[in-house]
């Protein structure tokens, strides 16, 4: 019993003795799905109707010939891959090179005296564009398990991102605590003296003026620790301009009262002028705040004497650089090369998250073009960032 092939052939020729003799060699095989055109034009329409596996291909036609055909077929994308076997009765060196740069993958002699040849080259041809859609398959199911990986990734890294602003949101609020402490304070002195002269009927109007003003103040200035709370985490979906040390002030002026109240002495030093870099400014602050708020807690956790932090900004004829300086006696060696994976941390259970210097790495690398790194000096660790400068 012959085998039976599911595969669908299409022969293009002027002869319908050579259709005819190529069908019945082909079907005696096994090849059943067989269709048969007289010119190029009836080939393309075959070709958008049916899904063919190859084509047997004469070179000598009338009007568009088979390399013409063949170079056709092949420029077409739907098509490029049916593998094309040409029939010719010229088999020097020139027309064989032709038909294979107009894109023919083999070819058969005419005229076909036996079908050992035409088999044979058949098998090889429908045996490439199995391979050939086996790998496409594979190629298509590797860019779906890409695509499907990449999402995971988006996924885990927004989830990351969240995390991280939860993170450095409840640091925000720890120094808004400190940034009120003292107005409050000085808040309820200021009502309860009014209070007390107006028990002891000492309270007059230039009293309760000075008293309402000082009030006033105080509050204006914890408004304005809520407007700068509520600023750092503003969402800007668009990359704008921002000037780095403008950023770098107002995220230390944050954290200032909280750096006082740990007795921790800090330095900025700036450049001249404006250095604009392009990016979101308050992931740019959440970065810095990250930064500062490691260094804060190793001075603390370590107890050193004289705790500084250091933040300096230079800038060359490319990058800004940020750096910033602890002397909290450095990173150990050990774990130098691991602080910027997620979920690495050396605080203690519930104390940190170990998203921080991840989600700093990604911000400054991924969203805003830039390096960041660590390295050890004399007396603590020294964190830098570098961004593409952008001259205005």
């Amino acid at each position: 019993m012959k085998d039976q092939y599911k595969n669908k052939i299409l022969i293009v020729d002027d002869s319908m003795d050579n259709l005819d003799l190529i069908e019945d060699m082909l079907n005696d095989e096994g090849y059943e799905d067989i269709i048969c055109v007289m010119s190029a034009r009836e080939a393309y329409e075959k070709l958008k109707s049916s899904d063919i596996d190859l084509i047997i291909l004469d070179i000598m036609m009338p009007g568009i010939n088979g390399i013409e055909a063949c170079r056709c077929i092949k420029a077409n994308e739907s098509y490029k891959d049916i593998p094309i076997i040409i029939a010719t009765a010229k088999v020097d060196l020139e027309t064989l090179k032709e038909g294979f740069d107009a894109g023919a993958n083999d070819y058969i002699r005419k005229p076909i005296v036996n079908d050992i040849e035409l088999l044979s080259r058949v098998k090889n041809a429908l045996k490439l564009k199995a391979s050939m859609d086996k790998y496409k398959e594979l190629a298509e199911n590797l860019d779906e398990k890409v695509r499907q990986e990449l999402e995971k990734n988006r996924f885990k890294e927004q989830l990351l991102m969240h995390q991280s602003k939860m993170a450095s949101m409840g640091e925000m609020i720890g120094n808004i605590a400190h940034q009120w402490r003292q107005p409050l304070s000085a808040l309820s002195l200021s009502v309860q003296k009014v209070k007390m002269l107006h028990e002891k009927d000492k309270l007059d109007t230039q009293i309760l003026k000075q008293a309402t003003e000082k009030s006033l103040m105080l509050i204006e200035r914890m408004s304005g620790t809520i407007d700068d709370f509520m600023g750092f985490f503003r969402q800007n979906k668009a990359r704008t301009p921002f000037d780095v040390q403008s950023a770098t002030e107002e995220t230390l002026t944050l954290l200032d009262a909280s750096l006082q109240h740990n007795c921790i002495e800090y330095d900025f030093i700036e450049s001249d002028g404006k250095i604009v870099v392009e990016g979101h400014k308050g992931e740019f602050s959440q970065v810095i705040l990250n930064i500062l708020s490691n260094a804060k807690d190793i001075l603390k956790e370590r107890k050193i004497k004289n705790p500084k932090i250091e933040i300096e900004v230079s800038l060359d004829e490319e990058n800004v650089t940020i750096e910033i300086k602890d002397n909290g006696g450095g990173v150990p060696v050990e774990i130098i090369d691991r602080i910027f994976e997620p979920y690495f941390t050396t605080k203690e259970e519930g104390k940190g998250t170990g998203i921080g210097l991840y989600m700093s790495k990604v911000i400054i690398e991924k969203n805003m073009g830039g390096g960041v790194g660590v390295r050890n000096e004399e007396n603590g660790a020294l964190f830098w960032i570098k961004l593409p400068y952008k001259a205005l």
